[in-house]
């Protein structure tokens, strides 16, 4: 059995318990705020200010789910032309129903039922207890809204409060009427246009449908078998004599394609042949001229070394010989200084022996000696004394 997502989610009717209560809650603050001194901080009242709230919230949810339901059911969503019959065209139907109303979730379960296989008694009974289950909901909320309205007495609220309560309970049992009715209508529309239309689908008669079905089945399976074989022979043999040609065709240019390519690689071969003999004569012929000039550049340049070589020999020798010289001459006017040394130094000696220059060099001391001690003398402080005498 395929599982099918969920379209919608939740409870599947306006008066779900949180809807009732939170929108009882905003009810009823703003019944309280115009009965604010009435009321006071008495927490019975606020008590039955609740529930007078809830009261109007379950009102005011309960008509739009009739709304929403009266909609849903003039939307038809099971026209008559549809063939329910067809657990495809169910399937199809039931993918294509997107509302999230009451009427719509029923449809949806019991044409998945159908399409999923179930008999036609089968899908009844699950319609039935769909209904029941409807009209058990719808009569507990009544009831539990019709005592929660009925203990806002026992509170000791207002009467105001005992007024809008007792007004909210005629409301809530109006509602209620018209949604067990506007529940038979659906109830009966269900009956027309979905029971009614999928046949009494008994095991018995789908176990002959069944046997029909399959016979078919295996009738039409044997011709089709038979005619595809014979369109399969056909084929085949006429691929094998389409690759029976085509083979052959491809031996013959396979063959004259390797002749071909024989001829041309003979032919590039004896010409690659050719030119590479000339391309080695040419290079024989080119390395024997250059190796020639190579030989007689090298001869001129030895030759010519060797007279650079021969011209730088003579000219160092000139050279060596001339410095030869003049060292010849440094020597002998050393010689020349050294004998003239000699001399004067046996000159100084034999001055210095003689009385003469010692006693010379007495006198020039001694004379040293008195003039340093008149230059002392000299540079010594004087005082001059000035005495003034009377003239006779």
């Amino acid at each position: 059995m395929e599982n099918r997502k969920s379209k919608c989610s939740g409870y599947g009717m306006f008066t779900g318990v949180c809807w009732v209560i939170g929108l009882g809650i905003i009810l009823s603050v703003a019944i309280g705020l115009p009965l604010k001194k009435s009321l006071g901080d008495n927490s019975s009242a606020l008590a039955a200010l609740v529930a007078t709230g809830i009261g109007f919230a379950y009102v005011v949810l309960s008509a739009a789910e009739w709304l929403a339901q009266t909609r849903a059911l003039k939307s038809n969503p099971l026209p008559d032309e549809l063939d329910l019959s067809e657990r495809s065209v169910a399937a199809e139907r039931c993918k294509a129903l997107t509302g999230c109303s009451t009427l719509h979730r029923h449809i949806r379960r019991l044409l998945t039922a159908w399409a999923a296989g179930a008999s036609g008694p089968q899908v009844s009974s699950m319609a039935g207890n769909q209904m029941l289950r409807t009209m058990g909901v719808l009569a507990a909320e009544t009831v539990a809204v019709l005592i929660l309205l009925g203990s806002g007495a026992a509170f000791g609220a207002p009467q105001v409060l005992l007024t809008l309560g007792t007004g909210c309970m005629v409301l809530v049992t109006l509602m209620a009427i018209a949604r067990f009715q506007l529940a038979s209508q659906l109830a009966g529309y269900i009956e027309s246009n979905l029971l009614a239309r999928i046949g009494n689908d008994t095991p018995a008669a789908a176990g002959l449908e069944f046997t029909q079905v399959l016979g078919k089945a295996v009738t039409d399976s044997t011709a089709s078998l038979a005619t595809a074989q014979a369109k399969f022979a056909e084929q085949l043999a006429k691929v094998q004599a389409d690759a029976a040609a085509q083979a052959a065709k491809a031996q013959t240019d396979a063959a004259a394609q390797i002749a071909k390519a024989q001829t041309d690689t003979a032919a590039q071969l004896t010409k690659a042949h050719s030119d590479a003999a000339a391309q080695i004569a040419s290079a024989q012929q080119e390395a024997a001229a250059q190796a020639v000039k190579a030989q007689g550049e090298t001869s001129a340049k030895l030759a010519a070394a060797q007279q650079e070589t021969a011209a730088q020999l003579a000219k160092a020798q000139d050279k060596v010989a001339e410095q030869l010289g003049r060292v010849t001459e440094i020597a002998t006017s050393v010689d020349n200084i050294l004998k003239l040394q000699q001399t004067v130094d046996g000159t100084i000696k034999g001055v210095t022996a003689t009385e003469e220059f010692k006693s010379t060099l007495l006198e020039l001391k001694r004379h040293l000696s008195e003039s340093d001690e008149m230059l002392k003398n000299l540079a010594k402080p004087r005082s001059i004394r000035l005495v003034e005498q009377d003239r006779e």
